[in-house]
């Protein structure tokens, strides 16, 4: 039933059209999303995230944005698992992977509440679809709290799930970076120090190859200080 429920849902939604790719800093619509979303006009958001979605059908950030809004503020977690997964299925090898697989769970567990009850609900397994919906809550509170710092790049951001992120062991000697499909300076800051806020060293470090921050090249070397 839920998943006849899903792909009703989908068949529902606006048929996606338009370009792909794109900056999404430059793109009206996403800022206005955005920015309804800050001033918690929470429909008028989603009217902006559609939008958005029409011209840009790959931008896998905003339909985890667009997902996260639905579950937590509009209360559509039929919505929000059709967006997680279009987002897994257009970055398939994002570091966040598992995280945003836990979302599709907790997406389930809640649409699965909202159908009607065929009998009295098993103790024992009520208390174990609480307890998951315990721990998903508490790493949907740290993705978002991710998601709502100012948009820098045209992807999302790596997701670090640990309160204190693993710090690579020191090496010596220069080091170099093979730039892979879906790289981002943040993603290989995290990678070799642990933190983002180390993209501005990298591209420092490399800005004789680098037009801008935002353009990495597939199979392109930087170096790592």
């Amino acid at each position: 039933m839920l998943l006849a429920m899903a792909l009703a849902y989908v068949a529902g939604c606006d048929r996606f059209t338009g370009v792909t790719g794109g900056d999404l800093n430059h793109n009206p619509d996403y800022t206005r999303a955005r920015n309804a979303e800050a001033a918690g006009d929470f429909h008028v958001a989603a009217t902006y995230y559609r939008k958005t979605l029409r011209a840009l059908p790959e931008a896998g950030r905003v339909h985890l944005e667009f997902g996260v809004l639905c579950e937590e503020k509009l209360g559509d977690p039929l919505a929000a698992l059709y967006h997680y997964r279009q987002f897994l299925e257009l970055e398939p090898n994002a570091e966040r992977r598992q995280v945003v697989d836990g979302y599709v769970e907790r997406a389930k567990l809640a649409a699965m509440a909202k159908l009607p009850a065929a009998g009295a609900p098993n103790p024992a397994e009520l208390m174990r679809l609480q307890a998951e919906n315990t721990a998903l809550a508490q790493e949907n509170a740290a993705l978002r709290a991710r998601l709502t710092e100012p948009a820098t790049n045209a992807v999302v951001n790596s997701v670090v799930m640990t309160t204190n992120p693993p710090v690579p062991p020191p090496v010596t000697g220069p080091r170099l970076h093979t730039v892979q499909k879906g790289d981002t300076l943040f993603s290989i800051a995290v990678k070799y120090y642990g933190t983002r806020s180390a993209w501005e060293k990298i591209y420092a470090a490399n800005r004789a190859s680098l037009p801008s921050k935002d353009q990495l090249k597939i199979g392109q070397q930087l170096a790592i200080p």
